[in-house]
């Protein structure tokens, strides 16, 4: 039986290493011939992510965590700091992707290097699985709409020279692929409205199309249109395999926040009974997701299909 490792890198903080660890999870229940290692960028001590990890070591004999050096980000530059500390650690991912290479040709039957699967701002480590003849997927946290939002403002700044900043405060409706409505340009991300923040955005923006696929953290039923706004050859495959939602308590955003949690089927259906109090006339359309989030990571579900999808093109392009 032919097996395959992939080597996962996340971006460091507990918001962004859980969802991509409950991918990790799924992909190994799913298909026996599939170990993962995490190669973690920490950028300091933090007991949540720590408790986490022997947890997850505990119950998953082929998932793995390598820790990599620790780096204190500067406060001052807080968007240069995420490019500059997945660039300073390509040697050492290339040192640890090579001893997993080694091993696998030390040791016959042993799981064979078959790609990378980055955080959306880590895609400069495209690189490093280009120069070990692998390819590169993506996981994205977020929904499909904000994947589509991303390719929209990054054509917008690239293709049209459209500054996106301009648009702060401003009335103009955006027509998007991904939106079934167009998007007041003032309510745009407030990332979007910043000139630096921008930048760092659509660095990694770019490098999307450069991968095999994109997994994203939805179900198909819950965002169809913005799917189907994929399906103009444009972009790589995507594959909707969430949910697997991941919220800090506190609401800052932040990479790094208090406390964590995955979101569990019935909390969203709690959530989801709460909007329908408040709008009744989308109380069908929310019911019925109230349902299906409970139902599509089950076996026969869409996001385990496309979850198959995605093992299956994995092990179609092992090298």
């Amino acid at each position: 039986m032919k097996k395959a490792e992939l080597v996962f890198i996340p971006t460091p903080g507990i918001s962004h290493l859980v969802p991509t660890v409950e991918v990790a999870k799924l992909l190994v229940d799913r298909d026996e011939r599939l170990s993962i290692t995490f190669l973690v960028m920490k950028l300091r001590s933090d007991p949540k992510v720590d408790t986490f990890i022997d947890s997850v070591c505990k119950a998953y004999n082929r998932i793995r965590f390598i820790h990599l050096s620790k780096l204190e980000p500067d406060p001052n530059q807080p968007s240069k700091f995420f490019v500059s500390l997945t660039e300073s650690h390509k040697p050492s991912v290339k040192e640890e992707v090579s001893r997993l290479v080694r091993r696998s040709e030390s040791s016959p039957g042993s799981p064979t290097l078959a790609g990378f699967v980055l955080d959306m701002f880590c895609t400069s480590m495209i690189d490093v699985a280009n120069e070990f003849g692998v390819p590169s997927y993506i996981f994205l946290t977020s929904s499909a709409a904000c994947l589509g939002l991303q390719f929209y403002v990054q054509a917008l700044h690239d293709e049209q020279k459209v500054d996106p900043t301009e648009f702060k405060g401003s009335d103009t409706e955006l027509v998007m692929p991904c939106l079934a409505n167009p998007l007041p340009a003032k309510l745009l991300p407030s990332v979007m409205l910043n000139k630096e923040w921008l930048s760092f955005l659509m660095t990694p923006t770019r490098r999307f199309r450069e991968t095999k696929g994109i997994m994203v953290n939805t179900f198909e039923e819950l965002e169809s249109h913005a799917i189907n706004s994929f399906s103009n050859g444009n972009t790589p495959p995507v594959y909707p395999v969430g949910p697997m939602l991941n919220l800090n308590r506190d609401g800052d955003g932040d990479l790094d926040g208090d406390e964590y949690s995955i979101v569990s089927a019935g909390e969203i259906e709690r959530g989801v009974r709460c909007l329908m109090e408040l709008d009744n006339g989308k109380r069908g359309r929310l019911k019925e997701m109230s349902g299906k989030s409970r139902t599509v990571l089950e076996n026969g579900g869409s996001s385990s299909t496309w979850l198959g999808r995605f093992i299956q093109d994995v092990m179609d392009h092992q090298p």
